[in-house]
Order: C-alpha cells, then sequence, then structure tokens
C-alpha cells in the first residue's frame, strides 16, 4: 500500500492541482489522478453533476460523475492517506476542509502544517456527499483565489515538506472553524474570509465570500480543539 494519493480536477475547472503536482518529484510513497477526466478535457467544472457532490456514486450508473466517483473511491482504498485539491474564486488563501472529523483526519491535517483547518460535516439526511467523506483517511485542501502564484508556490512547498518527512509539528499552531450556516444576504458587508465580522446582532467567520450565487458566504465558528470530538 502506498502512502498517498493527491486528487486533482474534482473539479474540471480548478487546474492548480494538476499545476503543483506536476512539478513534485516523483516518489514510490505517492501517486496523484484527475478526477474528472472528462470536464477536465472540456475545460467545464462538471460534465453532467458536481463530482463533488455524488459520493459515493454508483458503479454502473449512465451518469459519468456517479460512475468515476465509485471508481475513485475504490482506488483510494489502497492508500493510506488521501488528499484532495481544490481551488475557489474566494480570496480564502490555502486552508485544510474536514468532513468527517475522526483522529486519523486531524493527524493528516497537523502533518499538513496548513493553518486554518475548517471542519465542514453534511447535514445527517444527505445521502450524496462529498468524496472526502468516504476516504478511510482524507481530507480537502482549498486554495483561493483560482489563478494565484502565490498560492501554488504554498501548496508546492506543503506537498514536499509532507513528502520529505510527514512529521508533525507539535509547536505549529492550526486553527480550527465549524461551519454551521449560510449567510444569504447579497447586501455589501465588506467581509473577509477568516476575518470575524459582524452582520445585524451576529458575529462570525465568514467562509467562502462571494463563491456561489445567491450566497453571501458560509458561517463559522471559531472552536477550540478540545470541541472537536463532541460531534
Amino acid at each position: 500500500m502506498k502512502k498517498y494519493l493527491f486528487l486533482t480536477m474534482t473539479h474540471g475547472d480548478e487546474t492548480i492541482g494538476v499545476e503543483v503536482m506536476g512539478k513534485i518529484k516523483k516518489s514510490d510513497q505517492f501517486d496523484w489522478l484527475i478526477v474528472n477526466e472528462q470536464a477536465y478535457q472540456q475545460g467545464c467544472r462538471f460534465v453532467e453533476r458536481d463530482m463533488n457532490r455524488v459520493a459515493p456514486g454508483k458503479i454502473d450508473s449512465p451518469i459519468y460523475e456517479e460512475r468515476r466517483a465509485a471508481e475513485v473511491l475504490k482506488i483510494a482504498k489502497n492508500y493510506q492517506y488521501i488528499v484532495d485539491i481544490h481551488e475557489t474564486t474566494a480570496d480564502s488563501g490555502v486552508f485544510i476542509i474536514i468532513t468527517k472529523p475522526t483522529i486519523e483526519n486531524f493527524v493528516l491535517a497537523r502533518k499538513l502544517k496548513i493553518k486554518n483547518v475548517v471542519i465542514w460535516v453534511a447535514k445527517k439526511q444527505e445521502v450524496i456527499n462529498p468524496l472526502s467523506e468516504y476516504f478511510d483517511c482524507g481530507l480537502e485542501i482549498e486554495c483561493g483565489p483560482k489563478n494565484s502564484l502565490k498560492n501554488r508556490k504554498i501548496l508546492k512547498k506543503t506537498i514536499d515538506d509532507l513528502l520529505r518527512d510527514g512529521d508533525v509539528d507539535i509547536n505549529f499552531r492550526q486553527d480550527y472553524y465549524q461551519v454551521y450556516g449560510i449567510l444569504n444576504s447579497t447586501q455589501d458587508t465588506k467581509m473577509s474570509d477568516f476575518r470575524k465580522t459582524k452582520y445585524v446582532d451576529e458575529e462570525f467567520y465568514p467562509l467562502l465570500v462571494g463563491q456561489y450565487d445567491g450566497i453571501a458566504s458560509y458561517k463559522m465558528r471559531k472552536i477550540d480543539f478540545r470541541e472537536i470530538f463532541s460531534y
């Protein structure tokens, strides 16, 4: 079993993963692959359905993304750690998303040495979810804004460091956030990702400001590490 599998192009219009992984020196401890190959070839986000909203997929589905999601999750079983690389138009910097808050996933997050870690758990009633929710041990790295040279440099260094040592630095500080809601207002609140703001009478930390039509931002609260395993 190899140690790491890096996923790129889960969305076909997010190029950062392919560009960075193509510059990482090959070794026997990792592989990487393009998840949504058809969308990548067509230069679009997805062909029929959002690849990151159809997991666990169906191997015999007539829908390409559902078949491919099932294939990718089967491949992922052969690796110890999975890192799914994404890119956003929001000015978020490089941060981690954990959709399944397990000890193993937080250890992996610590290995990556990325400051901001977001816990974003799907609602219990949802039956189709992000790929990362079905990894034995895995998470997402989100990078924004798109086409940022700075983020490409940060991501490459992060992956190089991970592959070189892969140890947890107990002195490295990470900040943890939990997504709990959505701000639908389109009013200009001059928000920035990860910077505390106040809207009406509510204080929160915004995430993915302006990323989606009709959503001003997602709302987060900052949490103590000791709270994490209460979910």
